[in-house]
């Protein structure tokens, strides 16, 4: 909704607001709704937002928006002529300060009644304390632990860019984007400011949160064109579990134009994540619908019509076996080791709160490629894929019989990749408010080592010449 073009019915709304926030009684349809024992819902469930939850992040926005036309107008002080078409229209000068008193107004009366709750809850405390569990200890499934933790961690602003006293931009994060910034015309419009504003605020409150797929956004806190976006892998894909970070830029004449977005996560760019994702970080379609998919072999133009087939059922499978390798790698590993400053608490709460799923996970992972290499027909492809999950490297053309025979029986050495992974994730702090899950961690160490015999078991042993590919010669 344009606010410019309906300012009479946002400054009623803002008024309303001011004279619930002024009456004691009412102050609680602020507040997000309350279950039967009086906790707040918000945390513990997607879909509930509080009418001050939603104010505050327009304030937010508006700060921003603020912020810019400031600096525009500093610019104009040093000579700069505007726009014609830039002025600000006068209903909306009104309805910005407005937004931003009604705000203040509207936290300080929610923050008091907090407080005065809280109060009374201690006083009663004795008598519930054998009763009342914390907040997340009565969730009991993955998917209302994981987004009682991590709505609130969805959208943020976050300090990416800088600029000194000559006026020159200097980033504190990798932007992909980083020269078309310093190099664009700072004369940006109002209505493109107010045009992202009002998408940040629509992004801060539909973006999809689920334990399976979720997306999470950071935006400059000064300029809203400049953003990065972490996307968690779908599951049944594989890129289950991963994070993928992107870069995105709105450019000058967004929205004629169309924000541009590069993939962030490509292993130095030695990694193609699927057909429709150079290891450049090109971004080409949609990506959480159309490229992180259950199988993107058949993304690839042409590839299409051989699904079903025996020959694009096993292509597919050798494709997922890389995905998934580098999936383990890039999105995992390396992620845990060296987040992104924007989504570093976002990173590390999505692998404690999935660490068992994961490693199950990953075994699975190896045990489906192990099954597969069986195949005498692949047997050095899916091979190398295993090696490769575990940690082994890449794997380069042909490979001789001793060398496939020596990555069989030393399958140990494979086995680290997956127990850094583990290592990495037991390290994981448990999030605040949430009790340590003593039992899961046990449970994905035993499951683990577990996996790990059962593969030893299986792998390491002689391999006799009937065992080999028959396209193998000792």
């Amino acid at each position: 909704l344009d606010m410019a073009r309906h300012v009479p019915l946002y400054r009623a709304l803002l008024e309303l607001l001011r004279a619930i926030a002024s009456c004691t009684c009412m102050v609680p349809l602020l507040l997000p709704l309350s279950t039967e024992n009086g906790e707040e819902e918000e945390e513990q469930s997607e879909c509930q937002t509080s009418v001050g939850t939603l104010l505050a992040k327009m304030k937010t926005c508006v700060d921003t928006y603020t912020n810019r036309l400031r600096s525009k107008r500093e610019n104009i002080k040093t000579g700069v002529k505007p726009d014609a078409s830039d002025q600000e229209p006068e209903g909306l000068t009104l309805l910005v300060p407005d937004i931003q008193k009604t705000a203040e107004i509207v936290y300080a009366a929610t923050t008091s009644l907090r407080q005065a709750n809280q109060e009374k809850k201690l006083g009663e405390y004795s008598k519930k304390v054998a009763m009342k569990p914390k907040p997340l200890s009565v969730l009991k499934s993955l998917e209302e632990k994981y987004v009682a933790v991590m709505k609130k961690l969805q959208f943020d602003t976050f300090e990416m860019v800088s600029e000194d006293e000559d006026g020159k931009l200097g980033f504190k994060v990798n932007y992909h984007y980083m020269s078309q910034v310093k190099n664009a015309n700072d004369a940006n419009s109002a209505a493109r400011a107010r045009r992202l504003a009002q998408e940040a605020v629509t992004l801060s409150t539909s973006l999809p949160l689920s334990s399976s797929s979720s997306v999470f956004v950071r935006c400059d806190e000064e300029r809203l064109d400049i953003m990065k976006v972490l996307i968690t892998g779908p599951a049944d894909t594989p890129y289950a579990n991963g994070c993928f970070e992107f870069d995105v830029y709105f450019p000058q004449d967004y929205p004629s134009s169309p924000p541009l977005v590069n993939l962030e996560t490509t292993g130095g760019h030695s990694v193609r994540f699927n057909p429709n994702l150079y290891n450049d970080g090109k971004v080409l379609v949609s990506v959480q619908s159309l490229i992180l998919v259950a199988e993107p072999y058949f993304n690839e133009p042409g590839y299409e019509r051989s699904r079903g087939t025996p020959s694009g059922t096993q292509s597919s499978r050798e494709y997922d076996g890389n995905i998934r390798q580098a999936t383990v790698k890039w999105a995992m590993l390396e992620q845990i080791r060296n987040p992104s400053p924007c989504f570093k608490e976002v990173i590390h709460k999505h692998f404690y709160l999935k660490r068992v799923e994961i490693m199950a996970q990953c075994e699975e992972w190896i045990a489906d490629i192990q099954q597969y290499s069986s195949d005498k027909r692949v047997g050095r492809t899916m091979s190398h894929h295993a090696a490769a999950l575990k940690g082994v490297g890449p794997w380069v053309g042909n490979v001789h019989a001793t060398q496939y025979s020596r990555l069989i029986n030393n399958i140990s050495y494979f086995e680290r990749h997956t127990a850094q992974l583990r290592e990495e994730l037991l390290k994981l702090p448990c999030p605040e408010g949430l009790d340590p899950d003593a039992d899961d961690a046990s449970e994905m160490c035993s499951a683990t080592a577990g996996a790990e015999e059962t593969l030893m078991h299986d792998q390491v042993k002689p391999s006799s010449s009937k065992e080999l590919p028959s396209d193998f010669k000792l």
